[in-house]
């Protein structure tokens, strides 16, 4: 394999990935869960090394950028969606990352057709780690309630994944605006 296209291939793996991640969060079960966070680990671990690799081996292309763009997206409904299923997340939440992803794209998409990209923010890329995190640890906490004879200590750290999604609600909207507002000139005319 020619390792120019490993980039490419690590965003295609996030999107092929994404209905084994549905289906391991539908099942509902400590095993299932564990699973999950170990494949969103791989995922955010891929979208972190796809866009470095890129860059390094000078390999970045309209292709990897589209593949990179909507591999996020897809992951992170994909695991979205079986956990409000599940109950484990808020719908309301879940809405708003949603709502505010199509957004950007849309945003992106209109920037680029008036010949103008619009590079990814600082709040964007972080406000992708807040998700996770907070995805993640409301997995983690679903398996340790689910598991007999977990210590007290351990489900107190696994009841706190709700701060983390706050914040990451947080980073969602803020990056969102900032988008939005350094878009103004754009949308203006």
């Amino acid at each position: 394999m020619d390792t120019r296209h490993l980039p490419n291939l690590l965003g295609l793996f996030r999107i092929v990935a994404t209905p084994a991640l549905y289906v391991l969060i539908a099942f509902g079960t400590p095993t299932g869960d564990l699973s999950a966070v170990v494949l969103l680990l791989l995922m955010a671990a891929s979208d972190i090394a796809d866009g470095r690799i890129a860059r390094r081996l000078k390999v970045v292309s309209p292709l990897g950028v589209f593949l990179d763009t909507i591999s996020d997206k897809i992951f992170v409904a994909g695991a979205l969606l079986p956990m409000v299923e599940r109950g484990l997340i808020p719908g309301w939440a879940a809405l708003i990352i949603i709502i505010r992803e199509f957004a950007v794209s849309g945003l992106r998409s209109y920037a680029a057709a008036e010949g103008e990209v619009i590079a990814a923010r600082q709040w964007g890329k972080q406000k992708l780690v807040f998700t996770v995190a907070a995805l993640i640890w409301c997995l983690v906490d679903a398996a340790v309630r689910a598991s007999p004879g977990a210590p007290g200590a351990l489900l107190t750290l696994a009841s706190l994944w709700p701060l983390v999604l706050g914040i990451a609600l947080i980073w969602t909207i803020g990056s969102g605006v900032e988008y939005f507002w350094k878009a103004m000139p754009l949308l203006r005319r």
